[in-house]
């Protein structure tokens, strides 16, 4: 396995770097969720998701396995945009200053998760666009 890693090129170093860092994304939002109360059971299931693609990717040296890095991306990319639509009460709190819709915790951790899932995004997309090493397979 440690051979297919160092054989798969820039792409696969970033990817396998987006997957590591998903992973980070997705306990951090399972501490977040049991914490505050705010767990929904689609965002962890896309985050992981978007792990397995990405390491699918990295690991595979099949044809179709090179869309599994895009669909990762679109993975990770959903969880962003319903993370951020579930904490719409943290942001409306913290932006009017008082509690009007009872939000539990603060921003910083919603932020921290926010940007760790772009960070995967970004890596996952410019991982989508250098070439994967040519021997993985072998």
């Amino acid at each position: 396995m440690r051979k297919r890693i160092k054989a798969s090129g820039v792409s696969g170093k970033l990817s396998q770097f987006s997957a590591l860092l998903g992973l980070v994304s997705l306990v951090a939002f399972c501490i977040y969720g049991a914490v505050f109360q705010y767990f929904d059971l689609v965002v962890l299931l896309t985050i992981a998701l978007g792990v397995v693609c990405m390491e699918g990717y990295v690991l595979s040296s099949a044809r179709p396995a090179q869309l599994l890095n895009m669909f990762g991306v679109a993975c990770y990319a959903y969880a962003v945009g319903l993370f951020f639509l579930n904490s719409y009460p943290v942001w409306a709190d913290w932006y009017g200053n008082f509690t009007m819709y009872g939000s539990r915790g603060g921003i910083a951790p919603v932020v921290a998760i926010i940007v760790l899932l772009l960070v995967c995004c970004v890596t996952g997309i410019i991982s989508c666009f250098t070439a994967k090493g040519k021997d993985v397979g072998k």
